[in-house]
């Protein structure tokens, strides 16, 4: 099966902590995130063709050294197909499977989760408050975004996956402690909250790149707060620290 590809790092600690895992970056996303830090993967059109069969020999290739296959993007549910061809496979070559989604299909999510062990969702701010949410998101009107991504992470939570909640912490957006709080408060049913430091180096809209990253006092600060909302598990990761438990 044919689809857009943007690229594959064959191995990889930092995207399941505990796992060697090879990453598959799918081409295109559904949304315009102005302080978006993958810019080269949103446009549908860029990267190269794949053939899904060629990937996945890739993998089988790959196999004595790691156990884990991750799908991410841009958005992998942007190509759903594809995306569930490489994951039976990978599944049938004995892979733990993971994938990082916008939540945003949540129709197409429900026909991968059989397939997966792990499912990381964008939570970019509360989902109740869709004004907030596209204007993150960069989002057309229009849009039922914020139910989508309830109906998602329903979903993930309700299978046999591991599911993580994941919100980058972006100056001007969302880097306020009662935002915070009502995210925490959103997701406290998943296994884990992890905060992200925004990074200013490559941004969709160019103005971002003027503003300051959050530092790792603020992210433990932020997580502190999430915390008393009774999540089972809260996160940071940071340039500082990496990936640290709160």
């Amino acid at each position: 099966m044919k689809f857009r590809l943007m690229g594959i790092t064959n191995l990889s600690t930092v995207d399941w902590p505990g796992k060697l895992v090879t990453v598959v970056f799918f081409q295109g996303c559904d949304l315009r995130c102005p302080w978006c830090q993958n810019v080269d993967s949103i446009d549908p059109s860029g990267g190269k063709n794949a053939d899904t069969d060629e990937v996945i020999e890739h993998i089988k290739r790959l196999g004595p050294i790691v156990d884990t296959l991750v799908v991410t993007g841009g958005e992998p549910l942007f190509q759903p197909e594809a995306c569930l061809e490489l994951l039976k496979n990978a599944k049938g070559l004995g892979f733990y499977c993971a994938m990082e989604t916008n939540g945003g299909n949540p129709q197409a999510l429900e026909r991968l989760l059989p397939y997966l062990d792990f499912v990381a969702i964008d939570i970019k701010t509360p989902l109740s408050d869709s004004k907030l949410y596209a204007r993150v998101a960069g989002q057309m009107r229009g849009t039922d975004l914020t139910n989508k991504i309830k109906e998602s992470l329903k979903l993930a939570i309700s299978s046999k996956a591991e599911v993580e909640a994941r919100t980058t912490v972006v100056p001007t957006l969302n880097d306020d402690e009662r935002i915070v709080a009502r995210i925490a408060n959103d997701v406290k049913d998943v296994d884990c909250l992890r905060l992200q430091q925004f990074r200013n180096q490559c941004t969709l809209d160019p103005s971002f790149q003027k503003l300051s990253m959050p530092n790792r006092e603020r992210l433990l600060e932020l997580a502190r707060i999430a915390k008393r909302e009774g999540l089972k598990s809260v996160k940071i990761f940071t340039v500082e620290g990496g990936l640290e438990t709160v």
